[in-house]
């Protein structure tokens, strides 16, 4: 809605996060131009206000370290056999350049009230094209996710009832944990069709909990039956060009960071928040790595449930767990992408054709995740190609390039070098990463 106040027509913009609403004032403003040209000037001559979110410091680290946890830790046992207990070193700079990535989004939108979301920032930097491939990343990786998700779900029931091809028509072709994904998809498809995402956000509660029970599983399981008696090598050099991708996957979510800056009471206090999270994070990680790979040596598969034996009652809740978490992120994930697809559509918002196009695109997106499922069914390879070539993009190269073309005339010169090592170091781990992704 807009309201002519003087010489200014001011215009109110609603931004909806997990914990606030905020309202930005701007005037005639467009944040798709770039940001080095009149819009910084045009920042300084107008009042431009953020109403700032209600989350502490403690609510905004809980709520980004949950963003964080995830499906991709599942491979980090892996990882370090692969690699050796020495690349943990790799996961722990992957965490500070990751963090100071987010820290850069965070300072755009210090600089700039205006911009509330990832997509924004990409603009002001890089113009249309600039927000029209943040967007691109932004719902690639979305799609990528739900793909990598649809996988552990099938892996892992599949584990929970071996054998249940056995029970299905001989023209089944499928393999057991694909016939069950598509089950699992099946049962979970009339919740992606809600519009109201108030219906389905209890889904997404409990994140933490949901993967600090499954540290806890393969720690009990280690502790009471299958010991932690496996060698870890030190270092295998040569692999780690294979276990890129498995550590970005890990710390992937710079597209949500805005939303989480917006949401804080003291703005300030954004990059003490994301050092906390990410330190918590990497802790949490390093755990479940030696855990896992010291318990199963070269034995460990590239989701660690799948190694815990089947006849434990931690086997159970973990299984379950790591089925159970996933689904539940299928309806907000499609949500975002279809509201956004939705603004294409030539009908008006409230006619039937209108609703019978967003079920229908709803559905589509949902049979598109099955169909790459069941083309690229391996989870360690998925997860290094997503990680590899569109968590690096998204998460360090477009961050370091963003502030380099918005401040490159007032930043320092440690924080330009920082800049130019960080991304020149993620062009070299994206382009490694997704060659070998293939291989793992």
């Amino acid at each position: 809605m807009g309201e002519e106040v003087g010489d200014a027509s001011l215009e109110i913009r609603q931004v909806d996060t997990s914990s606030a609403t905020i309202n930005i004032l701007s005037a005639e403003y467009d944040p798709t131009e770039p940001l080095i040209n009149s819009n910084e000037k045009w920042v300084e001559e107008h009042e431009v206000c953020r109403v700032v979110g209600t989350s502490s410091l403690w609510r905004a680290t809980f709520n980004t370290v949950a963003l964080l946890l995830g499906t991709g830790m599942l491979a980090l046992p892996y990882a370090v056999i692969l690699g050796g207990w020495s690349a943990l070193a790799l996961l722990a700079f992957f965490a500070i350049m990751f963090c100071y990535t987010g820290s850069l989004l965070g300072q755009c939108m210090d600089q700039n009230p205006l911009l509330t979301t990832y997509q924004e920032i990409a603009g002001s930097a890089l113009g249309l094209r600039g927000r029209i491939l943040a967007g691109v990343l932004f719902y690639t990786e979305g799609l990528g996710a739900l793909v990598c998700f649809l996988i552990s779900v099938g892996d892992n029931l599949a584990r929970i009832f071996p054998g249940v091809n056995s029970h299905l028509p001989a023209w089944v072709q499928f393999s057991p944990s694909m016939t069950l994904a598509s089950l699992a998809l099946l049962i979970i498809s009339p919740t992606v069709l809600f519009r109201d995402l108030s219906d389905v956000a209890f889904l997404s509660f409990g994140g933490i909990v949901t993967s600090l029970v499954v540290v806890g599983a393969v720690a009990w399981s280690g502790s009471t039956v299958v010991g932690f008696k496996q060698p870890i090598p030190f270092m295998n050099l040569g692999n780690w060009r294979f276990i890129l991708g498995l550590y970005a996957y890990g710390y992937a979510g710079h597209p949500i960071v805005p939303n989480i800056y917006s949401s804080m009471r003291d703005p300030t206090k954004f990059r003490a928040m994301l050092i906390l999270s990410f330190t918590i994070t990497t802790v949490i990680f390093s755990v479940l790595a030696l855990l896992g790979a010291s318990m199963f040596g070269k034995e460990t598969l590239s989701q660690i449930t799948l190694n815990i034996p089947r006849d434990l009652t931690a086997a159970t809740i973990a299984l379950w767990t790591t089925v159970l978490t996933p689904l539940t992120k299928f309806p907000l994930a499609i949500a975002s992408i279809a509201t956004e697809l939705e603004r294409f559509l030539p009908f008006d918002s409230n006619s039937t054709l209108h609703y019978v196009s967003s079920y229908t695109m709803r559905l589509a997106i949902l049979g598109f995740v099955l169909a790459v499922t069941i083309s690229f069914p391996n989870f360690g390879s998925t997860v290094n190609f997503i990680g590899a070539s569109m968590t690096i993009t998204t998460c360090i190269i477009l961050p370091c390039v963003i502030d380099l073309v918005l401040h490159w005339k007032t930043i320092s010169k440690v924080r330009m070098m920082v800049n130019i090592v960080f991304l020149a170091v993620g062009m070299c781990f994206a382009f490694a990463g997704t060659l070998s992704s293939g291989k793992v």
